[in-house]
């Protein structure tokens, strides 16, 4: 076997075992050593791959966002807000369907976009795809809005975090979109010169 696909092995053997003990007994009570043993490798090999446990969480969080290039594909036609939302209900779907992994990674997500200072974290990369979707509405002209795109995509992405956030202990994943569509529809307001 080669030694990348090797490495490549030895990760994915990582983030399998991870993900199964986080399931079955929640992520703060998961050591590392707990990891190694069910993966069979040693404590030093798991740093080879992550600084910390925490990065684990984030790797899977990446995974899960790597998503959002097929998401916004598929949500490619019609004004750009009901684009913006559509995409949020898809990743609120996402993170239902995963939600004792994807709570924990969320949590990570924060503290690491917190953290770093110039690295760039889940979040940016959302808010760079959705930069990228604006400023395509605005050269189109299916959009017109006197703001910079980064800020609205900025603004957009916050929303949605504010109403995963708030609402993802208590709400349901519809409850948690209606609070999010009357977010946007407040803020779209001043966002839209339409």
């Amino acid at each position: 076997m080669r030694r990348e696909d090797r490495k490549k092995q030895i990760e994915e053997t990582i983030i399998q075992q991870a993900v199964g003990l986080f399931k079955q007994k929640g992520y703060d009570n998961v050591t590392v050593e707990e990891i190694t043993v069910h993966s069979g490798i040693a404590k030093g090999t798991f740093f080879n791959y992550f600084p910390k446990k925490e990065h684990v969480l984030l790797h899977i969080a990446n995974t899960h966002l790597q998503l959002i290039g097929q998401i916004v594909e598929r949500h490619s036609d019609g004004p750009l807000k009901e684009r913006l939302l559509s995409i949020f209900r898809d990743l609120l779907a996402i993170y239902f369907q995963h939600a004792d992994i994807l709570r924990p990674a969320l949590v990570e997500t924060l503290k690491s976009a917190i953290e770093s200072k110039n690295e760039t974290s889940n979040i940016t990369i959302l808010q760079g795809t959705l930069h990228s979707l604006i400023e395509d509405a605005k050269q189109s002209h299916s959009f017109q809005s006197r703001w910079d795109s980064s800020k609205i995509a900025s603004i957009s992405v916050s929303l949605f975090f504010h109403a995963l956030i708030t609402g993802s202990a208590t709400m349901s994943e519809g409850e948690i979109y209606a609070s999010l569509r009357s977010q946007m529809d407040a803020v779209w307001e001043g966002i839209s010169d339409a």
